[in-house]
């Protein structure tokens, strides 16, 4: 299964995240691993063109769906699954195509709506609009075979004259903020310029800054906005931990995060989230894996406070008031329970991540980007929507100065990162 996020789709992808999970159906890090491309969210036309250029990319048979209601994840599923069965090659519309009256458009069927890319067909198949391929460059750039840019030259910080590739992430990738495209100035492997930028608006309220997705009944204490609070930052710690290439405890947060969501009991979950805090902040593998890439220790420190926060909360005011004889042993810091009662600046806009992510190698900056977290459901792609930012929660000092990650000697509980893995460089 290949997940692509929409803005605004966030309350389907955990839907769909909490499912495959349960059905243990494996998520693809690209097209060439896919069978299934999902859709959470409706597409804009910037997200739909790039879809179809990854739906180009997957192999036979394949089939896709747009899901815009999580109620239907599962049925999805099935269909997806019953098509792949057939083996029946898939010759319907692109993904781009696949909403219409508020639906998904079933295989072989056509749509001819007047706001839908234009699509024509030749010799080499269907090809989507060109104007709108996010990411690809214009007709007016000289291109080398294979689609890649000529690279040009320029200074860099040294003051000699190298060549410089523009490269652009996003916004289809593994474990990336929805919606975000991230076109880079790189000399080497090094990023000279960033900048950041939203596609599309989003069609519905954000899921995290909302009450909307919280309130239904059938949840019950679902609703509570700690509960909320606590789900968003294991997810967010999730994101981080996959991008290191640490899977196991990623796939425990994600599991906690389904399971408050669905209205588990507090104590357990925060119990767990606990157990998993103290797993991160004690493994020498990841503090070592991690030393050396500027900010990246910093950021994993506030993902880390901003999840002991919202434990703190979680636990409600009896919680916070015990002392700490009466409570057992806890990896919750006393820096986040004195801010309990105010949230912690822990997200960047995407001006302070383009600041924060020159001078890093290409690797780096998708490990920081998932570190930072930024908010992709909102209307403005500059300040990151309502959220605080963590300009001032991320100090300007050496990494491994950073704090409580595998300060104690001692490696984390179950499973380590590789010690071989190196996260400079898995993911470029």
């Amino acid at each position: 299964m290949l997940l692509v996020v929409s803005r605004g789709g966030t309350g389907v992808r955990l839907a769909l995240e909490a499912e495959l999970s349960r059905r243990g159906w494996p998520i693809a890090a690209g097209p060439a691993d896919a069978d299934v491309l999902l859709v959470a969210g409706a597409p804009g036309p910037e997200l739909g063109s790039a879809l179809d250029a990854v739906w180009a990319a997957i192999p036979q048979p394949r089939t896709h769906a747009t899901i815009l209601d999580a109620a239907r994840v599962a049925v999805e599923l099935d269909r997806a699954a019953a098509e792949l069965v057939a083996g029946h090659p898939m010759t319907g519309p692109l993904p781009s195509q696949t909403t219409v009256d508020g639906g998904p458009v079933r295989s072989g069927e056509v749509t001819d709506r007047d706001d839908a890319p234009h699509v024509h067909r030749s010799a080499h198949g269907e090809h989507s609009d060109h104007t709108k391929h996010a990411g690809h460059g214009g007709h007016g750039e000289m291109r080398m075979p294979g689609g890649l840019p000529m690279a040009d030259l320029g200074q860099d910080r040294d003051g000699l004259t190298l060549d410089q590739l523009q490269v652009t992430l996003g916004p289809v990738l593994s474990d990336w903020p929805a919606g975000l495209v991230l076109a880079v100035v790189l000399q080497g492997d090094v990023v000279q310029r960033a900048h950041a930028r939203l596609v599309d608006d989003p069609l519905s309220l954000p899921f995290w800054s909302s009450d909307t997705p919280m309130t239904d009944t059938d949840r019950g204490d679902a609703a509570d906005p700690s509960r909320h609070a606590a789900a968003r930052e294991l997810d967010a710690i999730a994101r981080f931990l996959a991008v290191a290439g640490w899977p196991a405890p990623a796939t425990r947060a994600r599991r906690l995060r389904d399971e408050l969501l669905a209205g588990a009991s507090p104590e357990p979950m925060c119990a767990a989230a606990e157990a998993l805090c103290r797993q991160v902040r004690r493994s020498r593998t990841l503090r070592r894996m991690l030393r050396g890439l500027p900010h990246a220790l910093d950021l994993l420190t506030v993902r880390l406070e901003a999840l002991g926060q919202a434990i703190v909360a979680l636990r409600g005011p009896a919680g916070m008031a015990a002392t700490p004889e009466e409570r057992r042993p806890t990896t919750v810091s006393a820096a986040a329970r004195e801010h309990a009662g105010s949230p912690l600046r822990s997200r960047l806009n995407l001006d302070e991540l383009e600041r924060l992510l020159v001078g890093t190698d290409l690797a780096t900056a998708r490990l920081l980007i998932a570190g930072a977290d930024p908010i992709t459901d909102e209307d403005s792609d500059r300040t990151g929507g309502s959220a605080p930012h963590a300009a001032a929660a991320v100090p300007a000092r050496r990494p491994e100065q950073a704090v409580p990650v595998g300060t104690d000697g001692r490696d984390g509980e179950g499973e380590a990162p590789s010690a071989g893995h190196d996260s400079r460089h898995s993911h470029e």
